[in-house]
C-alpha cells in the first residue's frame, strides 16, 4: 500500500508541474521549420492549455537575430549555426534531417546534375542549359534571400565546401522568400532551376516540373539517412544558452524528440532523427 501511496504522489507532482507550463511565448525562424513547429505547437497546446507559442516564420536569419535580441525565446534553424553564433551561446538541437532537392521546369528534360555544375550555374559561369547537356535555352535561376537558411545550406554545401572557398551567388537571379514560392516559380518559368527542401518537391512535380538526381543520386530519405545524397542538412531548435529545466522551451524541445514529436516530423514529410 505504502509502494501505491508513493506512486500516486509522484504522479500528482508530475501531472501538477506538467500543469504549470503557462504564459505566452514567440517562436521564430526558418520556414522550412515552420511544418514542423505549427502541428508541434498545436499539439503541444492541446496538452499544455495554460500555453500560447507563436512561430514567425521568418527566416533562420531573422530568427537567429530575434533570438539574440531577447524577442523570441526559441528559434528554428535550416543551416548551421556559424562559431560567433556559437560563441555567443545559441545552442542548436537537432530536431530533424533534410534533403535540399534540386528542381527544374518542366521543359528542361535532365536526370541528373553535378554539384559542380550547380555551383557553376549558381555562381553564373553556366547560363545556357545546353552547356550541361540539357536544350539550347537560357537558364533562369530562382535563388533563396538572404535571410534564408536554405540559402545559406545550399551556399555552404554547394558552393563552398567543394572548392574549399567562397564561389559568390550570382546577382542574376530571381529571389523568393520560401520553399513554396520557389516551387511555383520553378513550375510556372520555362528553363528555371531552383532548390527547396525535399518536403516541397512534390508541388513542383504536380505541376509538370521535375526534381533532379545530383551526382547521380536520388533525392530519397533512405539516401539522406545513409548520407549519400550530397545536399542534405540537419534542421534545428535553437536557444539562447542552454534550455532550463521545467521551462516552455524545453518542454517544447523534449515534445518535439519524443515519439509523438517525431512522429509529426515524418508526417509533415521530413526525416526524423535516427535512433543512436
Amino acid at each position: 500500500m505504502k509502494k501505491i501511496a508513493v506512486l500516486i504522489l509522484a504522479l500528482a507532482a508530475g501531472a501538477s508541474a506538467f500543469a504549470q507550463l503557462s504564459g505566452s511565448y514567440t517562436f521564430s525562424g526558418s520556414t522550412t521549420v515552420a511544418p514542423i513547429a505549427f502541428a508541434a505547437i498545436e499539439q503541444f497546446q492541446k496538452a499544455n492549455p495554460g500555453v500560447k507559442i507563436s512561430y514567425e516564420a521568418v527566416g533562420s536569419g531573422a530568427g537567429l537575430k530575434a533570438l539574440a535580441a531577447g524577442t523570441a525565446s526559441l528559434a528554428g534553424s535550416s543551416a548551421e549555426l556559424s562559431k560567433e553564433q556559437l560563441d555567443s551561446g545559441l545552442k542548436p538541437v537537432t530536431i530533424a534531417l533534410d534533403g535540399l532537392s534540386v528542381v527544374v521546369n518542366k521543359n528542361i528534360k535532365l536526370s541528373n546534375i553535378t554539384t559542380d555544375n550547380l555551383a557553376k550555374i549558381y555562381h553564373g559561369d553556366i547560363v545556357n542549359w545546353k552547356d550541361v547537356g540539357g536544350p539550347d535555352l537560357p537558364i533562369v535561376v530562382v535563388n533563396r534571400d538572404e535571410s534564408s537558411g536554405t540559402y545559406v545550406a545550399f551556399w555552404e554545401i554547394v558552393c563552398q565546401k567543394p572548392f574549399g572557398k567562397a564561389i559568390a551567388y550570382t546577382k542574376n537571379a530571381i529571389v523568393a522568400k520560401e520553399n513554396g514560392e520557389v516551387a511555383a516559380k520553378v513550375a510556372s518559368t520555362p528553363g528555371s532551376i531552383g532548390y527547396v527542401g525535399m518536403a516541397f518537391v512534390e508541388e513542383v512535380t504536380k505541376a509538370g516540373g521535375r526534381n533532379l538526381m545530383v551526382n547521380g543520386v536520388a533525392d530519397t530519405i533512405a539516401n539522406v539517412v545513409a548520407k549519400k545524397y550530397p545536399i542534405s542538412r540537419q534542421l534545428y531548435l535553437v536557444t539562447k544558452g542552454e534550455a532550463a529545466a521545467g521551462s516552455v522551451e524545453k518542454a517544447f524541445i523534449d515534445y518535439v524528440l519524443s515519439p509523438k514529436g517525431q512522429a509529426i516530423v515524418k508526417s509533415v514529410d521530413f526525416i526524423p532523427v535516427p535512433k543512436s
